[in-house]
C-alpha cells in the first residue's frame, strides 16, 4: 500500500463533490493567478485534501483548473470570511440540497 506521500495525484474534495473530470493542471504561480488565492494557501488547502493537486518529489505542484475556477467564484464574494469558512458553507449548501432532491 502507498502512503499518501509516495501518490503524485491527491484528489481534493471539490472535485469530488462537483464531479469535475477533465481539464487542464497548471502551475501555482498561474493557480494564484487564476484563483485570486495566494500560493501558500494553494499548498495549505491541497495538504488538507480541499483542492487537487499533482506534487512529485523534485518537481512543481501542479494545481487542477476547474477547481481553482470555483475558488475564484468564492473568492470574490468572500467578504471578511476566511475561505475555507465559505467553501464550507457552500458545500453544506450543495450536499443538502442533494441530499434533498434524492
Amino acid at each position: 500500500m502507498q502512503s499518501s506521500a509516495e501518490k503524485p495525484l491527491r484528489w481534493g474534495w471539490l472535485a469530488v463533490i462537483y464531479l469535475k473530470s477533465g481539464g487542464q493542471w497548471v502551475s501555482a504561480t498561474e493557480a494564484s493567478r487564476l484563483s485570486g488565492v495566494p500560493t501558500a494557501n494553494l499548498r495549505r488547502w491541497a495538504r488538507r485534501g480541499v483542492i487537487s493537486v499533482i506534487h512529485r518529489p523534485g518537481q512543481r505542484r501542479r494545481y487542477y483548473v476547474p477547481e481553482l475556477e470555483l475558488l475564484e467564484k468564492f473568492e470574490k464574494h468572500r467578504g471578511d470570511l476566511p475561505g475555507l469558512i465559505v467553501l464550507g458553507n457552500h458545500i453544506e449548501v450543495v450536499l443538502a440540497s442533494a441530499y434533498d432532491s434524492a
